[in-house]
């Protein structure tokens, strides 16, 4: 009987010892489990950081490009309208010294004649330079946009991300 008590008693405490086991693996596997989803979650924290940063230095690029192509373009018309202004003299003072004037007031403008045309020759070289200036400019604020417009695509890929990750898994 000893023996029978024994064996039960023996049983009894080897059951209850591998429920313990059976828990304790359990539970140092969900532990592990948690650590893994804790390392991910701040990996993902840590590159949605990274990202706004990223934004925030291409949206500051994208400001000074902007401000570059829009000074090319004021320069260039300013550039443009001084052109213009100086073409429409020249032609007036052609046709005002192959009408009726005033001698003296002929002589003066055929005096000017010539400086106005090297200021027109020199606008319109300037007007090319400028020209060049705006295209390279947009080509620059296009490029940053785009770059901007990628940084957001992934901002939307990670906010995606994050919200998966934050529903109830069933």
């Amino acid at each position: 009987m000893l023996r029978i008590f024994s064996f039960f008693f023996l049983a009894a405490a080897s059951f209850a010892q591998s429920q313990d086991t059976v828990l304790t693996q359990t539970l140092i596997a969900e532990i592990r489990a948690l650590r893994q989803e804790l390392e991910a979650t701040n990996v993902t924290a840590q590159r949605v950081q990274i990202t706004l940063y990223r934004l925030q230095s291409q949206t500051a690029m994208v400001t000074a490009a902007q401000q570059r192509f829009d000074s090319a373009r004021a320069r260039l018309t300013e550039t443009q309208h001084e052109h213009n202004r100086v073409a429409a003299q020249v032609k007036a003072w052609e046709q005002a010294t192959s009408g009726p004037i005033d001698n003296n007031e002929k002589a003066n403008m055929q005096q000017e004649l010539p400086r106005a045309k090297t200021v027109l020759e020199t606008l319109i070289t300037e007007e090319g330079v400028r020209q060049s200036a705006l295209a390279e400019a947009e080509g620059q604020y296009r490029t940053e946009q785009a770059r901007l417009t990628d940084l957001q695509v992934l901002l939307d890929r990670l906010d995606k991300a994050l919200d998966e990750l934050a529903r109830p898994k069933r």
